[in-house]
């Protein structure tokens, strides 16, 4: 053997050692998952019996939750519930064109230092090949489901961004398939789609979200903002345009392949709050498209409609109003400081929280998340050697439109 190949020899073994050795400190320092068969303590809980059906199993979990539990659930950054074996869960992932480490919920680092990253969805999407964004879709699952599997991951993430990019002054157009609400449409299907899989059961590979709910294409031009602004948009032009790919999300495809969350955005539409609106919310998403899912919102837009817009008087009324309105997630500390004073007050039940929490817990028992250690379920095969492989490179190249 000649010294090159003795050197290469020597640097694809220690390699090989050191991403085993990675990959079991990750293995050993995560805390162990919920229902873990192993935890006599839970194992003959309810929620915990995989052989129920899902909406027995959350009811049960929900039963057995203090007030002030279930109010540290409302919030991306979820709370350990330690005596129930839960831990606690950081919703917020991202996946535009790839997993990433934009939001708290990924951490690259060790076995997974990266994962593939896909041209811009603008990009893509320019490539009118729904079944390229299906596959890219299914590549960022697997790599998500690998991550996860490794401790290092969640498995709610809120991609893709399918507003439409109506100004090309908007700096975060490269993150949406474009102008036209039929292509956009498709493309959020697709994508989708190819996240979530098309499990037995409704189960999920990953949960998906279709942002930001709706006509938002602004963050800052001419002395508007985003936390500021009022859309004013005829009720055709929301049905015709804005609201296209997101009806597309919900209602397009069967079972687990129908989108998991839709994200309400910062804005007014004709004068109110996305994310304080029935009308939005509970009646046109959840009431007319079916959404079998839950609503969150972009981050701190329940402090935004209260402390920027000024559209409730106190904090309390801001908390009741949008979980009455359908709310069900909260990215930001809002609602974890002032869900219990609109109780006490008499704005809201408790009841209110319960249903609102049923909608997050059924997607993670979809997902597996209270079903034990992943190894021993589907997509549980999935790690280290499944994240940036040579074919998922060769899929991002194939992601480029022709040059021709």
């Amino acid at each position: 053997m000649s010294s090159s190949n003795i050197c290469n020899f020597i640097k694809h073994f220690s390699l090989l050692v050191t991403l085993l050795l990675l990959t079991t400190v990750v293995e050993s320092s995560r805390s162990p998952f919920a229902c873990d068969p192993r935890n006599g303590v839970t194992r003959s809980l309810g929620f915990c019996r995989a052989s129920l059906p899902i909406h027995v199993r959350a009811r049960d979990l929900i039963g057995r939750l203090t007030l002030q539990e279930k109010i540290r659930l409302l919030v991306n950054n979820a709370i350990s519930v330690p005596r129930l074996g839960i831990q606690g869960y950081e919703w917020w992932s991202e996946a535009l064109h790839g997993v990433s480490n934009v939001g708290p919920g990924t951490k690259f680092g060790g076995a997974f230092p990266g994962a593939t990253s896909f041209p811009q969805v603008i990009t893509t999407a320019a490539s009118f090949n729904q079944s390229l964004w299906e596959e890219i879709g299914r590549v960022v699952s697997d790599e998500a489901r690998a991550m996860y599997n490794g401790g290092v991951a969640g498995l709610t993430y809120w991609s893709p961004n399918v507003n439409i990019f109506r100004d090309p002054r908007w700096g975060r157009g490269q993150e949406t398939p474009g102008e036209d609400p039929v292509m956009a449409g498709k493309y959020a299907a697709s994508y989708v789609r190819g996240l979530q899989g098309n499990g037995a059961g409704n189960r999920l590979k990953v949960a998906a979200c279709c942002k930001h709910y709706t006509a938002y294409d602004l963050d800052n031009w001419n002395g508007n903002d985003r936390y500021h602004f009022n859309a004013r948009v005829s009720r055709q032009d929301l049905e015709d345009t804005y609201d296209v790919p997101f009806k597309s999300c919900v209602v397009e495809g069967k079972g687990a392949s129908k989108v998991a969350s839709v994200m309400c955005s910062y804005d007014q539409v004709n004068g109110k709050p996305t994310c304080a609106d029935p009308a939005i919310l509970k009646i046109t998403i959840r009431g007319q498209w079916k959404l079998n899912g839950y609503i969150v919102s972009d981050c701190d837009s329940v402090g935004v409609l209260f402390d920027n817009q000024h559209y409730t008087k106190t904090p309390e009324e801001a908390a009741a109003e949008t979980i009455k309105a359908g709310l069900d997630l909260d990215c930001g500390p809002f609602l974890a400081i002032h869900t219990e004073g609109a109780i006490r007050k008499g704005l809201l039940r408790e009841e209110d929280v319960n249903l609102a929490l049923a909608n997050t817990i059924t997607v993670q028992m979809r997902l597996g998340m209270f079903d034990g250690e992943p190894s021993a379920q589907p997509f549980g095969n999935l790690g280290p050697r499944d994240v940036c492989t040579p074919a998922h490179q060769q899929l991002a190249l194939e992601g480029m439109p022709d040059k021709e």
